[in-house]
C-alpha cells in the first residue's frame, strides 16, 4: 500500500521547520520518515527535529526540483525498500524550491506512485515579509501557486485588518487552497491535517463555484450564462503583478484528447508562466470525470469517479499564472468541445486579481 507524502513549503525563513516539529509533535503514535533539504553543503534543519525516533535523510548541497533525476528518486528508492519502518513521509523542502517540481516523480514515476501518494501540500508563509516576497521572487508565487493548504505564520506579529487583506491576497493567487492562520504558539495542526489532496475528485475545484464570497475584482456567474464567444470581464492587474487566476465552466462537452493536446502546446510555448492548470472535464463519450493538472511543465490526465445518473456534467478549469490572455484561453478552450454539439452552455465563471 502506498505511504502518505506530506510536502511541507514555504520561502526562506517561514518557519518550516517550527511548523514540522509542531506537527510530529501532535502525531505521537505515526511513524514518520523524513527528507530534509537545505540548499547548502552543511545540513543543520535535522539537528533541529525533535523527535529522535524519525527517520531522516538530509540532502544538502542543492535544491531538489534541481536534483530532481537523481537524489529525490535515489531516496525515494530507498525509502521504498523499507516501508515497514514508517506510516508517512514527510518532505521539507528548501526555501528555494518550487513544489511543483518536487511532485513531478509521485505523479508520473510508476515505481513512485505504487509505493507513494502525496497527501497534502503546505505552504507557510510569513505574515510579514510574504507581500514583499511575492512582488521579488517567482519561487514564493510557485509555492503558494501549488498548495492544497496555505498556512499564515507569524500573525501574532501584523494587525487583523491586514491579516484580512492578506487571506483575500492568498486566495485570489490561489482559489483553490484553504487559507489558514497561525503561529508557533497556536498552529491549527487538526486544520492542516484534515486537508487532504484528492485527485482522482474535484479537489478545490467545488470552492470556484458562486457561492464563494466575492473578493475585489472577482466575478461570478450571472443569471443569463454568456456564451464562449462573449468578450469576457476584463481583469483587474495590480501595479506590481500581472498574475491572475481564470476559472471557467463549461456544459457542453469536452472533447477530453483534443483538450489534451491544446493545453500541452499551451505549456509548451508559455509553461514559464503557467504556475497551476487544474480542472475536472466532462467528455459525453467517458463514463467518468477526468482530472487534468499541470505539474511544473508538464500535464497528467488521471480518471476520476464515474458519473452518476442526477450529477451535473459539467468542466471546470481555473488557470494560474502571469500575463494570462482570457480571451486567447476561451479561443483555446471553445476549439476543444466535442464534434457532435449537444445542449448545454458555457461561462466564464471567474476572473481575479492576485496583487
Amino acid at each position: 500500500m502506498a505511504k502518505d507524502v506530506t510536502i511541507l513549503t514555504g520561502f526562506l525563513g517561514s518557519g518550516k521547520t517550527t511548523l514540522l516539529n509542531a506537527l510530529l509533535n501532535e502525531q505521537v503514535g505515526r511513524r514518520f520518515a523524513l527528507i530534509e533539504n537545505e540548499f547548502g553543503e552543511e545540513g543543520i534543519d535535522g539537528e533541529l527535529i525533535v523527535r529522535p525516533d524519525i527517520d531522516i535523510t538530509e540532502l544538502s548541497n542543492g535544491c531538489l526540483c534541481c536534483t530532481l533525476s537523481n537524489n529525490l528518486l535515489d531516496v525515494l528508492d530507498a525509502l521504498s525498500q523499507r516501508q515497514h519502518s514508517f506510516d508517512e513521509l514527510i518532505i521539507e523542502t528548501t526555501g528555494i524550491a518550487d513544489p511543483s517540481n518536487i511532485a513531478v516523480p509521485f505523479m508520473m514515476v510508476p515505481a513512485v506512485q505504487e509505493a507513494f501518494c502525496i497527501k497534502r501540500v503546505i505552504c507557510l508563509v510569513d505574515a510579514e515579509l510574504v507581500e514583499d516576497q511575492l512582488r521579488d521572487t517567482e519561487e514564493a508565487i510557485g509555492q503558494i501557486s501549488f498548495a492544497d493548504v496555505i498556512l499564515i505564520n507569524k500573525t501574532d506579529r501584523v494587525s487583523p485588518e491586514y491579516l484580512t487583506r492578506l487571506r483575500t491576497t492568498l486566495n485570489e493567487i490561489n482559489p483553490l487552497a484553504e487559507v489558514l492562520v497561525g503561529h508557533k504558539e497556536a498552529y491549527p495542526i487538526a486544520e492542516l491535517l484534515a486537508v487532504v489532496r484528492d485527485e482522482s475528485e474535484t479537489a478545490g475545484i467545488a470552492r470556484l463555484t458562486p457561492t464563494r464570497p466575492n473578493l475585489p475584482g472577482a466575478y461570478s456567474t450571472p443569471t443569463a450564462q454568456p456564451q464562449l464567444a462573449e468578450a469576457p470581464p476584463k481583469a483587474h492587474h495590480h501595479r506590481h503583478s500581472n498574475l491572475v487566476s481564470v476559472s471557467f465552466r463549461f456544459t457542453k462537452s469536452l472533447d477530453l484528447t483534443r483538450l489534451y493536446h491544446r493545453l500541452t502546446t499551451l505549456l509548451l510555448f508559455h509553461g514559464k508562466d503557467l504556475y497551476r492548470i487544474k480542472g475536472v472535464i466532462y467528455d459525453r463519450s467517458r463514463a467518468e470525470r477526468w482530472v487534468v493538472q499541470s505539474v511544473g511543465q508538464t500535464l497528467t490526465l488521471v480518471d476520476g469517479a464515474p458519473w452518476q445518473t442526477d450529477d451535473e456534467r459539467v468542466s471546470r478549469l481555473v488557470f494560474i499564472g502571469r500575463g494570462l490572455k482570457t480571451a486567447e484561453l476561451e479561443t483555446m478552450l471553445g476549439q476543444c468541445f466535442s464534434k457532435e454539439p449537444d445542449a448545454g452552455s458555457s461561462d466564464l465563471l471567474r476572473q481575479t486579481p492576485s496583487l
